[in-house]
C-alpha cells in the first residue's frame, strides 16, 4: 500500500476516495439484497419448494453460517494478499452460488439450494471484510470510523432493497431468477470497486504477512476479546428486536403480521443514518474515542427497552422502537474499526473477521434464546427483560474496556 502524496491534486484524490466509499456502499447494498431474498419471497418459496417456515428461514441464514465457519481462516488469508484484488474474485464466487441457487430452486432441490447458498456465503464474507479494510485504509486515522460506518450502512439498505425489489424482479424473471439478478449486480459493482480503489492512495497498512506468533497475539489480546464481547452483545440486542418484535406487536395490539412487519422494518432502516452518525461522533466530536459511543448505545437501548415494556399503544411502541434502532446501531460501524485498532496492522483482516464472526454468532443465538424464554414463560414481554439484560451487560463491558482510538489519553 502507498502513502498519499503523489502528483494528483488534493481535490482529485478526495473525489476518488468518496467514489470508493460510494461504490463500496453499492456493492454491500446488492450483497445485502441477495442475502435477504428468501425472506422477501417467503410465501412463494415455501409453496414452491414444499418446506416449512423454519426451513425457509434457514435458507436466509446459510450465507451467514458459511461466513461464521470460514471467517477466521479467510481473515488470515486476507491479511496476506492485496485486499481490493479479492473483490471481483469473491463476487464471482457469489455469482456462481447465485446461479446455483437459480438452478436448485428451479428444480425444487432444497438440499442443493442450501449448498449453493453456503457457497455464496464465502464470497459474501470476503466482500464484507474487504470493504471494511479498504474503507479503513483509504482515509486517515481521524476519519476511519466514519468511513467504515458509512460503507457498512449499505448492508441494511440492501435489506430494504431486497424486501422492496425482490418481489418486483420475481414478477419478471420468476423467483429463482432473483438470486442471479442480484449476483450479477454484485459482480458489476465489485469491478467498479476494484477500479475505484486503484485510483486512491492508501494509508499505512503493513505489507508484511501476519505470522503464527502474530495470530497468537491477537487471540491472547484481552482488548480484542472485550470488543468481541461488545460485538456479540450489540448484535444480539439488534436481532432480538429485529426478529421478535413483529410477533410481539401482533399479539399485544392485534394488528396483522404484515402491518407489524412494516412497523419493525423501520428499526433496521434507520441504521442507514445511525451507523455513519456513530462513526462521525467518534471521529469528529469525541476525538477518535470509541468507548463513549459504545456505552451510549447500550445505555440508550436499555432505557428504551424499559420504555417499550410500559408502552400502552402501538404508535408509542413503534416510535420508541425506531429510536432504539438509532441507539443500537450507533456502535455497529465502530465495532470493526475498534477491532483493527487493538492489533498490529498486519492483523487487521483477522481482527475484522473475528468481529464479524462474533456479530453473526450473536445474530444466530439471541433470537433462539429469546424464543426459548417466551416458550418457557408464556410471556411475550420477557423479550424486554432479555433485551435489558443484554444492554446492561454491554454497557458494563464498554465501561471497563480499553480505549482503542489513537487519541486515547
Amino acid at each position: 500500500m502507498t502513502e498519499p502524496g503523489d502528483d494528483r491534486t488534493f481535490a482529485e484524490e478526495s473525489v476518488w476516495r468518496v467514489t470508493t466509499i460510494a461504490v463500496g456502499w453499492l456493492l454491500l447494498l446488492f450483497v445485502g439484497a441477495y442475502l435477504i431474498t428468501p425472506a422477501s419471497l417467503l410465501p412463494v418459496v415455501m409453496s414452491d419448494l414444499g418446506i416449512t417456515e423454519a426451513t425457509a428461514a434457514a435458507l436466509v441464514s446459510m450465507p451467514q453460517v458459511a461466513a461464521t465457519v470460514i471467517g477466521v481462516p479467510v481473515g488470515i488469508y486476507l491479511d496476506r494478499v492485496e485486499g481490493p484484488a479479492t473483490a471481483p474474485v469473491a463476487a464471482a464466487v457469489l455469482l456462481v452460488g447465485s446461479a446455483g441457487d437459480w438452478f436448485a430452486a428451479s428444480g425444487g432441490s432444497v438440499s442443493l439450494l442450501v449448498g449453493t447458498r453456503l457457497l455464496a456465503g464465502v464470497g459474501m464474507f470476503v466482500l464484507w471484510v474487504t470493504c471494511i479494510n479498504v474503507a479503513a485504509s483509504t482515509f486517515p486515522p481521524t476519519r476511519r470510523a466514519t468511513a467504515t460506518s458509512v460503507i457498512i450502512s449499505g448492508y441494511p439498505a440492501g435489506y430494504a432493497l431486497g424486501h422492496l425489489g425482490a418481489p418486483r424482479v420475481a414478477a419478471v424473471v420468476g423467483w429463482p431468477g432473483v438470486f442471479p439478478a442480484f449476483g450479477v449486480a454484485v459482480l458489476v459493482m465489485s469491478v467498479a470497486f476494484y477500479v475505484a480503489v486503484g485510483r486512491v492512495s492508501r494509508f499505512s497498512a503493513s505489507t508484511e504477512p501476519m505470522t503464527l506468533p502474530g495470530f497468537k497475539r491477537v487471540i491472547q489480546n484481552r482488548d480484542v476479546w472485550s470488543i468481541l464481547v461488545v460485538t456479540v452483545l450489540g448484535y444480539s440486542l439488534y436481532m432480538v428486536f429485529n426478529s421478535w418484535m413483529p410477533t410481539y406487536i401482533t399479539r399485544q395490539f392485534g394488528v396483522s403480521l404484515a402491518e407489524s412487519g412494516a412497523f419493525v422494518a423501520l428499526f433496521p432502516a434507520v441504521g442507514i443514518l445511525a451507523r455513519p452518525v456513530g462513526g462521525w461522533l467518534s471521529d469528529a466530536v469525541l476525538g477518535q474515542r470509541r468507548r463513549p459511543v459504545f456505552a451510549a448505545s447500550f445505555v440508550g437501548a436499555t432505557v428504551l427497552a424499559v420504555a417499550m415494556f410500559y408502552s400502552a399503544t402501538v404508535a408509542v411502541l413503534v416510535g420508541i422502537l425506531v429510536l432504539a434502532g438509532v441507539f443500537v446501531q450507533l456502535q455497529i460501524g465502530l465495532m470493526y474499526q475498534s477491532a483493527q485498532e487493538f492489533v498490529d496492522p498486519r492483523a487487521a483482516g483477522t481482527a475484522v473477521s473475528l468481529a464479524s464472526v462474533a456479530g453473526w454468532l450473536g445474530s444466530f443465538v439471541a433470537p433462539v434464546v429469546a424464543g426459548e424464554l417466551v416458550a418457557a414463560t408464556g410471556i411475550d414481554a420477557v423479550l424486554f427483560v432479555f433485551a435489558i439484560g443484554l444492554g446492561v451487560t454491554g454497557g458494563l463491558t464498554a465501561w471497563q474496556m480499553a480505549e482503542s482510538g489513537t487519541s486515547a489519553a
